[in-house]
């Protein structure tokens, strides 16, 4: 009686504690992606949420979801911008309501993980241990306040393995679920079909007669939505999306240096959790072989090698977001064979449970220090560059830049991209006349070439984040060399 009293007592705090944490990522979402962080070198803290959220912003702002010649990634990954199109009904453009989107959504991740544990066989106090861990997770915290997509289809996935653990003979309404939910997820994020044979494993080892229904399903629901495009007159779009994504030709001669680089950078993940996940992959297949009759275990480590092989295919072009699909997988094989421990080896699970404490307390003080040491830099860069174009009414209201789609989100100034356009940047420049250029450092001499036809007067000049090629936010007027001629 007093072991089970105790045990309940356990699961209430560690529950407590991940909801504290869970909620503490509410606060102050609009404070910059953490400065001196390990995953500082990704450009998504200046670009991505601005690039995935345009056609909601563009919706609102000018009208219309799409801007001709310039870059349309919504054509191929429209359920995000579609879900914020509906929030922004509600809230206007805004970052901190993107936000705080993302932030839900991880928080429901860390609800169904501790569902997916008791759904696959865990105990209520190993639900509640992997619940913890990923409310803990600074790494999932920093990108959980982003608007971009990892955390999104960080969520779908769990969302489709816990559809999936209901399938059995005569039961449809799973069925039906992974056939919709599929396809979302691949509309979410066209490399989340890396995740997609983790789910399928399950299913098979639930149904295999399944498999066939819900992959027609999901092909045919594919296949509508691409047509839907093709007729649409968006086609030139979505192959743009593609070119600019593809993949560089395979350095064979390099592997060796690509799988070195793919080990230290998989420390991105958690400096503890990650090297003790690999090391319970070599004790699962040494000896704890039992472990893989689970399907939920078998499948976080399909879904872990997925995206390992999609990382090491793009050799040394990557960012840390890239890793954050195998933050739940590792969560999850620990705590397993953590439970598996407690019976076969106490001593053995003691080592990992202190382990796995260790993880959580260095990772809660990581999150509070993210916190307390909040910077406002490129926030605080954006309103003032918003309050510089207000003051100006005679240039055109128009900003462009590779994080004008950013700036957009985050001051409601309508933007097109430089960086990224299916028509010459001169030709674009001249056909909508902005009035601003947002501009990293030092201006790129091919971009000013294409700008040839505008004179760039330097206004403002703020210092934003910590990585030294990006650390310098400028705004110049843009003057029509005509009208300078004046």
């Amino acid at each position: 009686m007093l072991v089970k009293a105790a045990d309940r007592w356990l699961q209430i705090i560690l529950l407590s504690l991940a909801l504290v944490l869970c909620l503490l990522r509410f606060a102050f979402l609009r404070a910059d992606f953490p400065n001196h962080s390990p995953w500082m070198i990704d450009q998504a803290k200046f670009t991505d949420e601005g690039w995935w959220a345009s056609a909601a912003v563009r919706h609102f702002l000018v009208g219309h979801w799409e801007v001709a010649g310039d870059y349309n990634p919504a054509v191929v990954v429209p359920v995000w911008p579609l879900l914020l199109t509906l929030v922004f009904h509600f809230s206007g453009v805004s970052l901190v309501a993107a936000r705080t989107v993302d932030v839900f959504l991880s928080i429901a991740t860390v609800a169904l993980v501790y569902s997916l544990v008791r759904r696959y066989g865990g105990t209520e106090t190993t639900a509640a241990i992997a619940a913890l861990l990923l409310a803990a997770s600074p790494f999932a915290f920093a990108y959980s306040r982003l608007a971009t997509l990892d955390t999104v289809v960080v969520f779908e996935w769990c969302l489709l393995l816990w559809a999936a653990s209901y399938v059995k003979p005569g039961r449809g309404w799973p069925i039906l679920a992974l056939g919709i939910l599929i396809p979302i997820m691949l509309l979410t994020k066209t490399t989340a079909l890396v995740l997609v044979p983790a789910v399928l494993w399950v299913l098979w080892k639930k149904s295999p007669r399944a498999i066939l229904a819900v992959c027609t399903m999901a092909a045919a629901a594919i296949g509508i939505y691409l047509s839907i495009v093709w007729r649409s007159g968006y086609a030139a779009d979505y192959h743009y999306f593609f070119a600019i994504n593809a993949l560089a030709e395979v350095e064979l001669a390099s592997t060796g240096s690509y799988l070195l680089q793919l080990w230290h950078h998989g420390m991105w993940v958690d400096r503890v959790l990650y090297p003790a996940g690999l090391a319970v992959l070599m004790l699962s297949l040494a000896w704890l072989r039992q472990l893989w009759r689970n399907p939920l275990f078998a499948a976080s480590w399909i879904a872990f090698a997925g995206d390992a092989i999609f990382v090491l295919r793009r050799q040394d072009d990557y960012a840390p977001r890239y890793f954050l699909v195998m933050l739940v997988p590792l969560i999850l094989v620990l705590v397993f064979t953590l439970q598996e421990l407690k019976v076969r080896n106490r001593g053995m699970a003691a080592l990992l449970a202190a382990t796995l404490a260790f993880a959580m307390v260095l990772d809660a003080v990581q999150v509070l220090g993210f916190l307390r040491h909040r910077q406002y830099q490129f926030y605080d860069a954006a309103k003032s560059i918003q309050a510089i174009v207000d003051a100006d009414p005679a240039a055109h209201r128009l900003l462009l830049g590779t994080s004008g789609d950013q700036l957009a989100l985050m001051t409601g100034i309508p933007a097109i991209n430089d960086g990224y356009s299916s028509q010459d940047l001169s030709q674009k420049a001249l056909a909508y006349q902005p009035g601003w250029y947002v501009g990293w450092n030092e201006l790129d001499q091919d971009y000013m070439d294409s700008l040839s036809a505008f004179r760039l007067d330097e206004v403002a000049n703020y210092a934003v984040f910590d990585r030294e090629d990006r650390n310098r936010l400028k705004l110049y007027r843009m003057v029509p060399l005509k009208e300078a001629s004046k």
